[in-house]
């Protein structure tokens, strides 16, 4: 799990200003970075995100593996993703970033390792999104969000207390 402060950190590092449109790959790549840490999706399929794939309060994506070429994965948009979303908007006519998996993971690590920040890839946004979601959600809702086919993958970051449990019966 990336903490807060190696958050800040990174997103310095990538001259991120919530509020800016991006004009540079490392903006789009701080941008990605933030929708990572909300959505929990993965590098490709944000590097892949299409205009048309992108709808109100979700986005598709194509499933990673095991399911049919047609069936899509529908990636739940909270409100600070969809704000990520519409400052691209403008960047690019078919693409969401126009930055290539390939330049975010190499621009990622450049500026991470350049801010003197180390332990952690773009791939542990994922981990960190699926522990920021956990409690907030049941485990097979997070199943659902995040495209896992086994429950055993959700119950990594499920752990609510005794309390956590008796507060939801009681709402």
């Amino acid at each position: 799990v990336i903490t807060p402060p190696k958050i800040r950190a990174m997103l310095r590092a990538l001259d991120h200003r919530p509020g800016r449109a991006p004009t540079l790959k490392k903006h789009a790549v701080a941008m990605a970075f933030v929708l990572a840490l909300r959505t929990g999706m993965r590098a490709g399929e944000i590097c892949g995100l299409t205009w048309d794939r992108v709808h109100a309060d979700y986005c598709t994506t194509p499933h990673k593996t095991g399911r049919t070429a047609a069936s899509l994965r529908r990636v739940p948009l909270p409100p600070k993703a969809r704000r990520v979303i519409e400052r691209m908007k403008g960047v690019h006519p078919l693409l969401v970033f126009n930055v290539t998996a390939a330049s975010l993971d190499a621009l990622f690590r450049r500026h991470r390792d350049a801010a003197g920040l180390d332990g952690f890839t773009f791939h542990d946004t994922r981990h960190t999104a699926a522990t920021r979601l956990a409690p907030k959600v049941d485990a097979l809702t997070l199943c659902k969000i995040f495209g896992w086919a086994r429950t055993d993958q959700a119950l990594t970051y499920y752990n609510p207390t005794a309390s956590d449990i008796a507060a939801r019966l009681a709402a």
